[in-house]
């Protein structure tokens, strides 16, 4: 398998650290503004901006994993900010505590059998990929079951539905990111 080396005006270190500034800055505003949120957002785009020049400096005579590594670190601060308004939403109420939950499993579990996940992406017919996902489903069902429950204990209705599909989509985030750890050379051998 052959890479080629990354330059720096292709490593879209400044391109992808802008997203995850503009996303900090767009997220703290939903659904109220919240300044301390937006220097805590602003700082996690600094720090993954400092994550991806530290993968860049390491990893630039090998583009596939340099790419792989940059796409974790943004897919999990995408999936950071994603969270967020839900929990704003909902906080103090016990759906916010079962979304944390949620969150945690989300992080664990696709962790734990990232190479599973990987398998059945790149060759469904030979990896019982389904159990996890109905795992995932299943959460996630019972989720919003407890979740339609509580909907009407909210402060603010107007933003339950843009956090509650945001929250959605940081799961499925959550869920697809350890893929991007597996090196290249392991994608190769799963595929056969």
């Amino acid at each position: 398998m052959t890479t080629k080396p990354v330059p720096f005006k292709e490593s879209r270190i400044i391109s992808t650290t802008f997203l995850l500034v503009l996303m900090g800055f767009l997220f703290s505003f939903v659904p109220d503004e919240n300044w301390s949120l937006l220097a805590v957002n602003m700082g996690l785009a600094g720090l993954c901006g400092i994550l991806f020049l530290v993968f860049w400096l390491k990893t630039r005579h090998e583009s596939k994993r340099y790419f792989s590594l940059l796409s974790y670190v943004m897919i999990i601060a995408l999936s950071i900010y994603f969270g967020i308004p839900f929990f704003r939403v909902f906080a103090g109420q016990l759906i916010s505590w079962l979304g944390m939950v949620l969150i945690i499993v989300m992080i664990i579990l696709p962790f734990l059998h990232r190479e599973s996940i990987a398998t059945g992406v790149v060759n469904p017919s030979k990896n019982p990929i389904g159990k996890y996902f109905f795992t995932v489903t299943a959460l996630i069902i019972g989720f919003g079951v407890t979740f339609f429950a509580t909907i009407n204990f909210s402060e603010n209705p107007d933003a339950i539905a843009l956090s509650t599909f945001s929250f959605i989509i940081a799961l499925l985030f959550l869920f697809i990111a350890p893929i991007m750890l597996i090196k290249p050379s392991r994608v190769k051998e799963l595929e056969k």
